[in-house]
C-alpha cells in the first residue's frame, strides 16, 4: 500500500526539485562555487528528508571557510544572514514596543545590538567599512 506524502513533505521535495534548477542555472551563469554548493547540499538533504546534514555543513563552511580562512563569499552570506534578521528583529522590537513584556524588549533589543556589531564585524572583514 503506497503511503500518501505528506503537504509539508510534497513542499519540501518541491522545494529540492527548484534548488537542482537553480544549481543548473548557477552552473552556467558563473555562480559562486560555495553558494552552489550550499545549494546542493540543501537539495541532498531535503531529498534524504535529512534534519541534520544541511545546518551542521552550512555552520562548518561558514565557519571555517568564512571566519577561519577569511574567504569572501561565506562571508557575505553571514553577512546576508545577519542583516535579514537584523531587518526581522528591528520589525519585532518596533511591533512589541507597546505591548510586549519589558525584559521580553531587552532581550530583543540586545539581540539586535548583537547583529549590529556582527555586521559591522563582517563588514569590516570584507573591506566594506
Amino acid at each position: 500500500m503506497a503511503q500518501e506524502l505528506s503537504q509539508e513533505r510534497r513542499s519540501e521535495l518541491a522545494h529540492a526539485n527548484q534548488l537542482q534548477v537553480e544549481i543548473m542555472k548557477g552552473l552556467q551563469s558563473g555562480e559562486p562555487v560555495e553558494r552552489l554548493l550550499l545549494k546542493a547540499l540543501e537539495c541532498i538533504a531535503l531529498k534524504d528528508n535529512d534534519t541534520v546534514s544541511y545546518p551542521e555543513a552550512k555552520k562548518t563552511l561558514l565557519a571555517v571557510y568564512g571566519d577561519a580562512l577569511g574567504e569572501t563569499i561565506p562571508l557575505e552570506i553571514e553577512l546576508e544572514e545577519y542583516e535579514e534578521r537584523l531587518r526581522r528583529l528591528k520589525k519585532a522590537y518596533e511591533e512589541g514596543a507597546e505591548t510586549a513584556p519589558r525584559d521580553t524588549q531587552e532581550r530583543v533589543k540586545n539581540a539586535i545590538m548583537s547583529h549590529e556589531n556582527r555586521i559591522a564585524f563582517l563588514k569590516q572583514k570584507l573591506g566594506k567599512e
